[in-house]
């Protein structure tokens, strides 16, 4: 064997060479062109899967078959192409668009997001984005306060972007912070206002069983009046001045009970005084430090609107027996909405509608609420419509001013509450 190699190592190394050139000529990998590749911005890597790596600009050997690459850029989206033999001679230049890092915050912290219909964790976090314009956010807090709200990626830098959020304070009560979206530049006069400071916002309109306590503890004894409209006490003539009746009677053990049936009810017909003195019972009886009063108008409508921008609580989704309760075919007295049904004749107990987007409810339709008076001098109003209202007047910024010494079957109340200290 080896004699043989010796003998004929020139025929042999000659047939090798012979296979090799036959092999280099026929093998579809041997590059036929060189393409010219640019990239903005520059300095992409471009890969092309099997192991082979360069940097723009580069020259790209390719195959008659074409070559497929991807491009990649730190904080760029990364572009996949094919480069082919026909594109010898130019330069290719391959845009790679930015991706937008972009920081959601929240006060309070752990809000859950939704971007784009996406849930995507909760806050504080970091998201990128590969595409600009506008973008809509959902932020939700304890399963209930809902913000709403988009935000516009323009330019190629990180943006942050923070939003003060209501949470939970109480099973009846919502805190409000200063600077809370929806509190600022609202007015019912259309002028710029501060900030509201922090406050604490009722979910709830007051009902008779809560009113039923102020009354047991201003009057334990009642005794029937006849020198007043039927026989009512002289509390409750202060208390209700007006010829309609109302839920509490004098039960045969000598106490006031509510009538069956409408301990969830709102309570109405009292006047803006007697909304007062009850505010100020509550204030005396907290021990967390609380003081309790009827809202400002601006903070009545801060709350009202919950971050949105209305007409109604609910946003702008016309009104319906299921969203409300106001003047529908069941009300006796006006009908304004007859081909409503709401499914009550007049009030209906407190929660027995959707809340809005801050969890609170009843804050369109079933009574009006008094809201304190803007100036020592002015007089107080009343915001949210009521059963007997038409759906105009359950818009957030609807208001009315009656006489605030009177009672009337279709105006009750909302608390709001002030830390003391």
């Amino acid at each position: 064997m080896v004699r043989f190699f010796l003998r004929n190592w020139a025929v042999i190394l000659l047939s090798a060479m012979t296979i090799l050139l036959v092999t280099l000529l026929f093998d579809t990998s041997w590059p036929v062109a060189y393409v010219h590749v640019l990239s903005v911005p520059s300095g992409a890597v471009i890969s092309d899967g099997e192991g082979f790596y360069w940097t723009t600009p580069a020259r790209i050997p390719v195959q008659d078959n074409g070559l497929s690459v991807t491009l990649t850029y730190p904080g760029h989206v990364s572009v996949d192409t094919i480069f082919v033999p026909d594109m010898t001679g130019e330069k290719v230049i391959i845009h790679l668009p930015y991706r937008f890092s972009v920081g959601l915050s929240s006060e309070p912290s752990g809000a859950s997001v939704q971007l784009n219909g996406s849930f995507i964790g909760y806050t504080p976090t970091q998201v990128f984005l590969d595409s600009p314009g506008i973008h809509q956010v959902i932020l939700i807090v304890d399963d209930m306060i809902i913000q709403k709200d988009s935000f516009s990626l323009l330019s190629n830098t990180p943006r942050n972007f923070h939003w003060i959020l209501p949470e939970l304070y109480s099973d009846d009560l919502i805190l409000i912070p200063s600077g809370a979206a929806g509190t600022v530049q609202l007015s019912t006069t259309n002028e710029p206002v501060d900030t509201l400071a922090a406050y604490l916002f009722s979910r709830y309109e007051v009902t008779n069983t809560e009113f039923l306590r102020y009354l047991s503890e201003l009057e334990p004894s009642p005794r029937k009046d006849s020198s007043n409209r039927w026989g009512r006490t002289d509390t409750i003539e202060e208390l209700f001045p007006g010829d309609y009746p109302i839920p509490f009677h004098i039960s045969p053990s000598g106490g006031w009970v509510i009538l069956d049936g409408l301990e969830e009810f709102p309570v109405s017909g009292l006047s803006f005084k007697a909304a007062e003195a009850y505010c100020d019972w509550l204030s005396s009886k907290d021990t967390l430090g609380l003081s309790y009063r009827n809202p400002e108008e601006d903070e009545w409508l801060a709350a009202a609107v919950a971050g949105g921008s209305g007409p109604w609580p609910w946003g702008s989704r016309r009104p319906d027996g299921s969203l409300l309760n106001l003047s529908d075919s069941n009300e006796d007295l006006l009908r304004r909405h007859p081909s409503i049904d709401d499914g009550f004749t007049h009030a209906a107990p407190v929660g027995s509608y959707p809340a809005n987007a801050w969890g609170l409810y009843d804050i369109a339709g079933n009574v009006w609420e008094w809201c304190q008076p803007a100036h020592p001098d002015s007089s107080p109003v009343v915001r949210g419509g009521s059963w007997l209202s038409s759906m105009e007047d359950c818009r957030c910024e609807a208001r009315m001013r009656p006489e605030s010494g009177l009672g009337y079957p279709y105006v009750g109340l909302r608390i709001v509450a002030s830390l003391k200290y």
